[in-house]
């Protein structure tokens, strides 16, 4: 198969999981494309040893989403919310890890172009002019790796549990970061 019939397959997938095709499923599909590609991992197949981590929560996640088949229910998938169009991506069994850019969206030139024009520029560019790819070292602690939960405890002050080491101790005491540091919701 190629290139372009593989990225034109991964946008579809990608389209119906977000529900249309904007500039970031375009990207995000070609990011996500790249990455896998230079993992040596198979697209369209289950790639248990694959964690991302994403650093936005825009459109591109979903095609990161859909194209790698990683999620956060899997814990294969890791929302960092930094606001920025990158995303990185590690293989737990080689410790391979790298972060990719988009140039584009890095650049203080604006491109004017539809979202068709992107698809067509996007099948036809080479990933390598498209993104920054930076090998990097994941800093990853036990209880964020996929599989059950390593850890298991109660908040001292709502009862309730707190896995994965995401308790604070505060005095000796366990509470759950939202009694420790406050909630973004509001018990009415």
């Amino acid at each position: 198969m190629d290139n372009k019939k593989i990225f034109d397959e991964q946008l579809e997938k990608a389209g119906k999981f977000h529900g249309d095709i904007c500039g970031g499923i375009v990207i995000g599909t070609k990011l996500a494309i790249y990455a896998i590609g230079k993992l040596g991992m198979e697209l369209n197949n289950k790639n248990k040893d694959l964690i991302v981590f994403l650093e936005i929560d825009r459109c591109m996640s979903d095609a990161v989403q859909a194209v790698t088949g990683c999620s956060m229910g899997k814990r294969s998938l890791k929302q960092m919310n930094y606001g920025k169009f990158a995303a990185s991506f590690y293989n737990i069994s080689t410790g391979e890890a790298f972060r990719i850019t988009d140039i584009d969206a890095n650049s203080k030139e604006k491109i004017d172009e539809t979202t068709e024009e992107m698809i067509e520029r996007f099948k036809k560019t080479p990933s390598e002019k498209l993104f920054h790819l930076q090998p990097i070292e994941i800093l990853l602690d036990k209880n964020e790796f996929p599989g059950s939960p390593r850890n298991k405890v109660f908040c001292t002050s709502c009862n309730e549990k707190i896995m994965d080491g995401k308790q604070v101790l505060i005095g000796g005491k366990t509470f759950c970061k939202s009694c420790a540091e406050g909630s973004y919701y509001r018990i009415i």
